[in-house]
């Protein structure tokens, strides 16, 4: 191929994107994490937004719901690959984010959505904390028996006082005098 016909190639496709891109024809900014969108507890998560080199503002932006977006600036930069660090993520920082980048004064691109989600408050092991549980509940078992025991002790020794206390029929305590009735019938002594 000719070197001008090469140059006037190159010139075609140069100006053939840059009249593109003034006419509104951006590509779509790229989303993504550099590790994987189910962060741990307490971790932090680094996004990665990619937007066309003529792009000058980046921000990161987190949707609440499909009406509203939260108009807060997670942070821009003035680079074609910027990258956003969230630390700390909690439920509150979980959820979708994405990018939008600004091309001249009024024209914006927005990305796809990436969903952020939040990991190890259903995860967390309990298994010390029903450990101590089970053992408390153990031993409130345990003073309940102790109590119902002393409690029917208590109720057998007093039975046992009480029947002591009590004074015996006068004709148990009769001397038993062997003989012969009107019936002529030994008597019995008890």
């Amino acid at each position: 191929m000719d070197p001008k016909e090469t140059t006037l190639l190159c010139l075609v496709l140069c100006l053939g994107q840059r009249i593109q891109a003034q006419e509104g024809n951006f590509s779509t900014p790229f989303i993504s994490t550099r590790s994987s969108p189910v962060v741990p507890w307490g971790g932090s998560v680094r996004i990665q937004c990619q937007a066309i080199p003529d792009a000058y503002l980046i921000w990161l932006i987190m949707l609440k719901n499909s009406t509203y977006e939260r108009d807060e600036k997670l942070g821009f930069w003035n680079d074609t690959t910027p990258e956003f660090v969230i630390d700390h993520m909690d439920a509150n920082k979980a959820g979708r984010y994405r990018c939008r980048y600004r091309i001249g004064l009024s024209r914006f691109r927005y990305s796809d959505t990436l969903e952020l989600v939040v990991t190890d408050s259903i995860n967390r092991d309990y298994t010390t904390q029903n450990l101590i549980r089970m053992a408390m509940a153990g031993l409130v078992l345990v003073a309940l028996l102790a109590i119902l025991v002393e409690n029917w002790h208590s109720h057998k020794a007093l039975n046992k006082e009480a029947s002591a206390d009590v004074a015996e029929p006068s004709w148990s305590h009769q001397m038993c005098q062997p003989g012969w009735t009107f019936a002529r019938t030994p008597s019995v002594c008890k």
